[in-house]
């Protein structure tokens, strides 16, 4: 016969203890008449409402920052990389000012011709 030291810091679970709660539960929904399937319902309702206001406040976040700045005429060579290392805000990504200038200049690609006029956007503080 081998000995152990261990002891555990739980309590032992009472099962008992345990199917008595269950039973509360379930005398809970039969008093207020609730089926699991209500239930269930409003919990889905829950979870999609949260979700969808939580999309919404994402996506609504920065469309109000966007502001139309100054023009530039684009030079031989220029790609919308190289305006944007020039113009973009310091801590900003150059691809984010590069999608912010292609949405002012409602443009479909990165694709620029010389001598364009390109408005670039500044962003509210």
């Amino acid at each position: 016969m081998r000995y152990s030291t261990y002891q555990s810091i739980y309590e032992p679970v009472n099962s008992v203890a345990v199917k008595s709660n269950i039973g509360q539960l379930r005398t809970f929904m039969a008093r207020f008449k609730l089926s699991s399937g209500l239930i269930k319902l409003a919990i889905a309702s829950l979870i999609i409402f949260i979700g969808c206001s939580t999309v919404l406040t994402v996506f609504a976040g920065n469309e109000n920052d966007l502001l139309p700045g100054g023009k530039i005429a684009v030079s031989q060579g220029e790609t919308l990389w190289s305006i944007s290392l020039e113009h973009k805000p310091a801590a900003m990504d150059t691809r984010v000012y590069i999608e912010a200038i292609k949405k002012v200049n409602q443009l479909e690609s990165t694709t620029i011709q010389t001598g364009q006029v390109l408005i670039l956007p500044q962003f509210a503080q």
